[in-house]
């Protein structure tokens, strides 16, 4: 199942990372492009992490998706099997399964562009 995005808890362990590599929300800002208050809003919880954040983030704290929403990963087999994209999208509308491999697709192409 699907674990529905809690900005209140996933605000702080934002607010950790940044602090945890000694950077301040101005210099965050100026390497995301978004703006100081966007980054304190999210980091307090009161709004939500676009996309659009979410890989910027990760571009600027150099981490996964998983380490800046604070998803663990399991080590089973069975559980990766249990837990693979394509088992968690089957779950799903088929309009959110679009939605979300659309996202996907855009967030390869864009790594693929910062790589080259």
């Amino acid at each position: 199942m699907l674990k529905k995005y809690n900005g209140y808890e996933i605000g702080p362990n934002l607010r950790q990372i940044r602090k945890d590599r000694k950077l301040s929300v101005y210099q965050v800002s100026e390497s995301t492009g978004l703006s100081n208050s966007s980054i304190n809003q999210i980091e307090q919880g009161s709004r939500g992490l676009s996309m659009n954040g979410l890989y910027l983030l990760m571009e600027t704290y150099h981490c996964d998706a998983n380490t800046l929403l604070n998803i663990e990963e399991t080590n089973s087999d069975t559980d990766k099997k249990e837990q693979s994209i394509d088992s968690l999208l089957a779950c799903l509308p088929k309009e959110q399964q679009n939605y979300f491999r659309n996202t996907f697709e855009f967030m390869i192409k864009q790594a693929a562009v910062l790589a080259s």
